[in-house]
């Protein structure tokens, strides 16, 4: 480079035209040799003054200082530039770049020749450095804000590579501190793709947008955490064209609870059982659910902004209603009450329990509120119901014992000290199981229905029906006297003799009826009832379809009763029963042709017992199953005996209704027969018409598995019950018994003669043998001869023996000889 001063005339104009500070300075000394205008400007001393003045006067920064203190040589040798501080315009420092250059290097200083300039320039950079100051703190700013973002922030490239993030981020997929310390883009990404549940779905979404830059992009991904993760993904576009992509990432979590609440709540809403609706701040209704719809009525519509008191009916004004309402809200933050849901100006209100809770806003303001209302008409119904069930009888609506108590018991409350009568009756159908077993419960239900109608058209209004049970009724006849008692008595008796017609059948019901008055009989309804009805079984022993008034000698009667059947219930055990048997004669032969069981009792205290005493009260109190099934073993027993003895008797018993359908009835008769060895043909089983008549088809099922067994069948009291001669031709029926009150009126009356003559007639005509019981005369049993009857027991031939006397009769009369067929009675007269 040449010497400035052979060229200073040209270089110096341009110098000082210069922006920049320029300094010429020797390297050797560090002195001052030129400076241009911009350096006075700022540094703020004149140029004259800056020349011949040393470098470290211009040094404002300790690293200025330490660059100038160096060796000329090693100053020379380190050109650079730097940033500094200058001391400008006297007292204030400007931040500027400095830039230090030798111009020559043509001789060394210890070489002795010309030593280097060095040119030094700076420019001041107050306004860049402010500007990097203000763009370092948006930086700093946008930094802050990404971080503070409630969303997961990624910027990457268009491959992918990752250019920054969030610490949002960071929460959401977890990255651990290890990937956060190095960059490790491949494994952030695969950090990620593993805390999907489902990582191919994840793998796929990112290609994707890899191959598609252009692309907006939503996905949700559920986290193995648990977590649910929305992706919204951006394109990042400079100058309109792609240059990388923003994935926003927003836990979504919550919301998605939030909306599950909202969807489940709906749901609720819609389906709820109960009636739901939304009413305003000013309760207006905004809304009901279908359940309240349907309360309201599928034809009824609520107009939407009715007011809640248009639905309901409280009871109370509507401002004093919803003052309590609003009362309630505040201090238990709901109300709940029972009022009346308006269904339409044609129909009843309907009960219903209303719960009414506000919605309040943050400021505790009421925004809206729901109603929740449950139908209590069932419920009301339910116990109105129970009261009926509690007071009356379920079948045929009467009042039951309960409410006839209270009404009785009120009677006698009022009658206290006064001279007030009042009568009960107890009422009691006479024979009604008949109609229940022959056609049915279900029938007999509606009979007794039936029954119920015509009592009460009987009574006054301020008398009182009442059905306690089965086929008996109490009746409570308010001041009635004993002849009023008999006179309601007569009607109802009366009343109960016209006929009764139900699908299409007409039938009679006979009834029996016991009396009791207050206060003569009683002055309690337990004692009342209890001495009519002691007083209608007395009514039963003298014939039925009467009535009757109690009497206190009743009770003892009652008691020499139960001591009866207490006595009879030990017989057995104590031998003081037994089985007496009365021939059946052949009245063409004379010969003894059979006989006949009949059940005997001898009591040490009541001394011999009727059967017509005992065997009734064994039926009543069911003793009889025991009895007769005691009975036909010993007839089998004797039978056998007789079969051994190569003399065979058949011995038939008498088999009541009851033990008839006691279950395995067959079994156990083939199981007798089979112990003692006792041949079928040699039993035969008596049974009354009213058997017969009890469940048809299952009587002939039974009497054909005996027949089939081989066992006789007898009808025996022919006659005497309600006939309906076609079970004769359909049964395996062998044989007839004539009672003995048609062959009581032989010879002399006609009408006996003509219905003996009847039965007679038809049993041969069926092929049915015919035997007539109790013939105490020869002008009887001539009688029967003569009519063509085949058989006859009685007293004259022979009363019921007992077995040593029977086997003592026969041998006399020589029956070893004879062909014997003989019938057995159980236990019966």
């Amino acid at each position: 480079m040449m010497a400035p001063s052979s060229s200073a005339p040209d270089w110096r104009g341009v110098a000082d035209v210069l922006p920049q500070a320029l300094w010429l300075i020797d390297a050797a000394t560090l002195q001052v040799l030129y400076a241009n205008a911009a350096a006075a400007e700022l540094v703020g001393r004149r140029v004259e003054d800056m020349v011949g003045s040393s470098v470290h006067q211009l040094a404002s920064a300790p690293q200025d200082r330490l660059f100038w203190e160096q060796e000329p040589a090693d100053i020379a040798a380190g050109i650079r530039s730097c940033t500094s501080v200058w001391n400008a315009r006297r007292s204030a420092q400007v931040p500027v770049e400095r830039w230090v250059q030798a111009l020559t290097r043509d001789a060394a200083p210890h070489d002795g020749g010309a030593a280097p300039l060095l040119v030094m320039s700076m420019q001041d950079i107050t306004e860049s450095e402010t500007s990097a100051r203000k763009l370092e703190a948006l930086l700093a700013e946008l930094r802050a804000t990404l971080d503070c973002a409630v969303d997961g922030i990624l910027s990457c490239d268009l491959q992918g590579n990752i250019r920054a993030f969030n610490h949002r981020l960071v929460q959401i997929w977890k990255l651990p501190n290890a990937l956060l310390i190095r960059r490790d883009d491949a494994a952030i990404h695969a950090h990620m793709q593993a805390q999907v549940e489902d990582p191919r779905v994840f793998r796929q979404s990112m290609a994707t947008l890899r191959h598609e830059p252009l692309l907006e992009f939503t996905q949700i991904f559920r986290l193995r955490s648990g977590s649910t993760v929305e992706l919204r993904s951006m394109p990042q576009l400079v100058h309109g064209k792609p240059a990388g992509r923003v994935h926003v990432y927003r836990d979504i979590s919550s919301e998605t609870e939030a909306q599950a609440g909202l969807r489940l709540a709906a749901q609720v809403f819609e389906s709820s059982l109960d009636a739901i609706f939304i009413a305003d701040e000013s309760d207006a209704i905004v809304r009901v659910n279908p359940g309240c719809q349907a309360l309201l009525g599928h034809e009824h519509e609520m107009p939407q902004g009715s007011r809640v008191t248009a639905l309901i009916d409280p009871g109370v004004p509507e401002k004093t209603y919803l003052a309590q309402v609003r009362q309630a809200w505040d201090v238990q933050g709901f109300w709940s009450g029972d009022v009346l849901l308006r269904r339409g100006t044609d129909e009843l209100a309907t009960p219903v329990a209303l719960s009414w809770v506000p919605l309040r806003s943050e400021d505790g303001v009421v925004s809206q509120s729901v109603g929740f209302m449950r139908d209590l008409g069932p419920q009301h119904a339910a116990q109105r119901r129970i009261e009926e069930l509690a007071f009356t009888d379920a079948l045929t609506g009467l009042p039951n014992r309960l409410q006839l108590t209270h009404r009785v018991e009120s009677a006698i409350d009022s009658a206290r000290g006064r001279n007030v009568e009042f009568a009960v009756l107890f009422l009691d159908l006479d024979r009604f199981k008949i109609v229940n077993d022959s056609l049915g419960h279900p029938f007999g239900d509606r009979v007794l229905k039936l029954v119920a109608q015509r009592l009460q058209q009987c009574l006054r209004q301020s008398d009182m029906l009442c059905r306690v049970g089965g086929d008996e009724f109490v009746v409570y006849l308010h001041g009635a006297d004993r002849k009023v008692a008999e006179a309601v008595a007569r009607r109802v008796l009366e009343e109960m003799m016209l006929p009764f017609t139900l699908d299409e059948m007409g039938f009679s019901i006979q009834s029996s009826i016991g009396i009791a008055l207050y206060p003569h009989d009683g002055i309690t309804l337990d004692d009342l009832i209890k001495h009519a009805d002691t007083a209608m079984y007395r009514v039963k022993e003298r014939g039925r379809g009467s009535y009757g008034f109690y009497r206190p000698q009743m009770n003892a009667n009652l008691l020499s009763r139960m001591k009866m059947e207490h006595a009879m219930r030990l017989a057995l055990g104590v031998n003081h029963m037994a089985v007496h048997y009365q021939p059946q004669v052949e009245l063409a032969s004379g010969r003894v042709m059979g006989m006949e069981a009949l059940l005997r009792w001898t009591d040490p205290q009541l001394g011999a017992v009727s059967p017509a005493t005992f065997i009734p009260l064994a039926e009543e109190c069911g003793y009889i199953v025991t009895l007769g099934a005691w009975v036909m073993e010993q007839a089998i027993v004797e039978a056998s005996h007789w079969h051994a003895s190569k003399t065979p008797m058949v011995v038939s018993v008498n088999v009541s209704a009851l033990e008839f359908r006691q279950p395995g009835f067959v079994d156990r008769v083939a199981s007798l027969l089979t112990r003692h060895g006792l041949p079928p043909r040699c039993l035969e089983l008596e049974l009354t018409e009213s058997v017969l008549l009890q469940e048809a088809q299952e009587m002939a099922q039974l009497l054909g598995a005996l027949a089939q067994l081989g066992v006789g069948l007898s009808i025996d009291d022919f006659g005497t019950g309600y006939s309906s001669l076609a079970y004769l031709k359909k049964l395996p029926i062998q044989r007839l018994k004539i009672d003995k009150s048609f062959v009581d009126g032989l010879p002399a009356l006609e009408r006996d003669q003509a219905i003996v003559q009847a039965i007679v007639s038809m049993g041969r005509a069926l092929g049915i043998a015919v035997v007539a019981e109790g013939v105490e005369t020869d002008a009887q049993r001539d009688a029967l001869a003569a009519m063509g009857c085949d058989f006859y027991q009685g007293y004259l031939y022979a009363p019921a023996l007992p077995v040593p006397r029977l086997r003592e009769l026969v041998s006399q009369a020589g029956a070893g000889k004879a062909r014997v067929s003989a019938s057995a009675t159980g236990p019966s007269s």
